[in-house]
């Protein structure tokens, strides 16, 4: 996870640039999942968006198991996301 950053106005973002909705792993439907350019967007309930670029980074090969490494590593960065 390379160029973390919190943002707070990725509503406003998704209205003018596209970004593929990734479905959510179980235990994860409190957090929406987006993907484009070299980013994934992870969105919680509080309007808190994290942004990070990953590791060879494809949006077809992204799995569930990859995205709870991510929740994971977000949780220890960011305790109340």
């Amino acid at each position: 996870m390379n160029n973390i950053s919190v943002l707070t106005d990725f509503e406003a973002l998704t209205n003018t640039v596209h970004f593929k909705q990734l479905p959510s792993p179980t235990g994860l439907e409190n957090y929406t999942i987006h993907a484009g350019g070299n980013f994934v967007f992870i969105s919680n309930e509080k309007n808190r968006t994290i942004r990070f670029s990953p590791a060879d980074f494809s949006i077809s090969h992204i799995t569930d198991n990859e995205i709870r490494e991510w929740m994971e590593r977000i949780h220890k960065l960011y305790p109340g996301f």
